[in-house]
């Protein structure tokens, strides 16, 4: 049972690790508005 509830957290942990991971690419050249963002527009 441990080693199940392990692997089952270590599973979903790294699911909401990926989705944290491309939240936080997608936010940040929004939020930064780089340069190129600014000349493109």
């Amino acid at each position: 049972m441990d080693t199940f509830t392990l692997d089952a957290f270590a599973i979903e942990f790294i699911g909401l690790m990926m989705v944290a991971l491309c939240l936080v690419v997608l936010a940040v050249p929004s939020g930064r508005r780089p340069p190129k963002h600014i000349r493109y527009e």
